[in-house]
C-alpha cells in the first residue's frame, strides 16, 4: 500500500483540512480508513506475461483507525443516563430572560416576616444571630404623661434546621426606662421535615420565659414558662423564576397561657390553639394575619434594602379588643432577623 505523509498524518487528512472553509464548526471523530487496493508492482512477474508461477504478492499492510474531520452544522446535545431508567436524558438549559438576567446581578432583598405577630416553625440556625427593638402605644397606656417605654430582644442560632435540627436562644429586656430590671430567656428547637423546590414544612417546639429575672425599681412578678409547639408550611404562589416567587407561609400551633384569653381579672385557660397566614405582596413587602385566644392580629413587614437585612415591622395586636389588655400598636426595628420565612 502506497503512503504518504505530511508532518506524521496521512496525505487524506491533510487535503481534508486544507480543503475545509475556515468558518465551517466541526469535530474531530475516529473513523476506520477505507482500505486501500494493493497497487501494481512492474518489477514482479505476473503469470500471463512470463508463463512462469506466480510471483506471491506482499499482503497489504493492516489499517489503523485515525482521526477524521468531519463537519458538524450543530453542536450535539449534552445527554446524561438516568441510572433508575437506564435511558439517556437530554439536558437542555433555557435561555434566561431580561429580567431574569438582571434579577440575578442584583442583591435580593432580606425576606419579609410572614408570622403574623406569632410563632412559626422557622428559628435560627448556625451563624444567625439578631436584634430587635421594639415600641408600643395603646393597651391602657396614657403617653400625654410619659408612659412610654421600649423592649429589646437578641438571639443566636445553633445546629442545623434542615440537616437535623436548631436551637434558638432569645434574650429579652422588657423595659427601656429601667433597663434590664425585668427580662427573660426562651428556648426553641425546630427541623425542617420537607424541604423540596415547591414545599417547605418545619415543626418547631420552644419555651417562652425559660428564665426570668426581676431586679429594683421593677415590682413585677416573675412570669411562669409558657410553651408552644406548630408547625409552618411555606410555598410559593408563582411558577420558578429569578424575579419574586410570592411566598405563601402558614402556621398552626398549640400554646399555653401566653396564647389562652383572658378574663377582665386577668384570669383565663392555660392553653390554646393559634394560628396564622401570610404572603408577600413584593419581594420585599409582607402582610400577614395571626389569631390566638388573646384576639387577632394584624402584621405589615418591610425591609428597605437589599444588602442590609434590616427588617420594619408595623403590628396591630388584638385589633378587636378581646383582651384586657386592649388593642396594641408595636413597631419593631430588626437586624438579621430575616429567617423566619420559607425561601425559594
Amino acid at each position: 500500500m502506497v503512503r504518504q505523509s505530511m508532518c506524521g498524518c496521512p496525505l487524506a487528512i491533510a487535503l481534508l483540512l486544507c480543503e475545509a472553509p475556515l468558518t465551517a464548526r466541526a469535530q474531530l471523530a475516529w473513523e476506520t480508513e477505507p482500505t486501500l487496493a494493493p497497487t501494481r508492482n512492474p518489477f514482479l512477474a505476473e503469470p500471463a506475461l512470463s508463463g512462469g508461477p506466480a510471483a506471491q504478492a506482499p499482503e497489504p499492510e493492516p489499517v489503523s483507525e485515525g482521526l477524521v474531520w468531519m463537519a458538524d452544522n450543530e453542536p450535539a446535545p449534552l445527554t446524561v443516563t438516568d441510572p433508575a431508567a437506564a435511558q439517556p436524558v437530554t439536558v437542555t438549559d433555557p435561555a434566561l430572560s431580561a429580567d431574569d438576567l438582571a434579577a440575578l446581578l442584583l442583591e435580593p432583598y432580606s425576606p419579609p416576616n410572614l408570622g403574623g405577630g406569632l410563632p412559626s416553625a422557622y428559628v435560627a440556625n448556625w451563624g444567625d444571630f439578631y436584634f430587635q427593638a421594639s415600641a408600643g402605644i395603646g393597651g391602657g397606656r396614657d403617653l400625654s404623661d410619659g408612659d412610654f417605654d421600649a423592649a429589646f430582644n437578641a438571639g443566636i442560632g445553633f445546629g442545623d434546621q434542615r440537616e437535623l435540627v436548631a436551637v434558638e436562644l432569645r434574650w429579652n429586656i422588657a423595659s427601656f426606662k429601667n433597663f434590664n430590671s425585668n427580662g427573660s430567656f426562651d428556648v426553641a428547637v425546630g427541623r425542617t421535615l420537607i424541604d423540596q423546590p415547591r414545599l417547605q414544612v418545619s415543626v418547631t417546639g420552644g419555651i417562652f420565659d425559660v428564665y426570668a429575672y426581676r431586679r429594683a425599681p421593677s415590682s413585677e412578678t416573675l412570669p411562669s414558662a409558657t410553651g408552644f409547639g406548630v408547625v409552618t408550611v411555606a410555598l410559593p404562589l408563582r411558577k420558578p423564576n429569578f424575579r419574586f416567587n410570592q411566598v405563601l407561609q402558614i402556621s398552626l400551633g398549640v400554646g399555653g397561657r401566653d396564647f389562652a384569653a383572658l378574663d377582665e381579672n386577668f384570669e383565663g385557660s392555660d392553653v390554646s390553639p393559634f394560628g396564622a397566614i401570610g404572603v408577600e405582596l413584593t419581594p420585599n413587602v409582607g402582610l400577614s394575619a395571626g389569631v390566638s385566644g388573646r384576639g387577632a392580629n394584624l402584621n405589615l413587614s418591610y425591609t428597605p434594602f437589599r444588602e442590609v437585612p434590616i427588617a420594619i415591622n408595623l403590628l396591630a395586636a388584638d385589633v378587636f379588643n378581646q383582651s384586657p389588655f386592649g388593642t396594641v400598636g408595636v413597631f419593631t426595628v430588626s437586624w438579621g432577623d430575616n429567617f423566619r420565612r420559607g425561601l425559594f
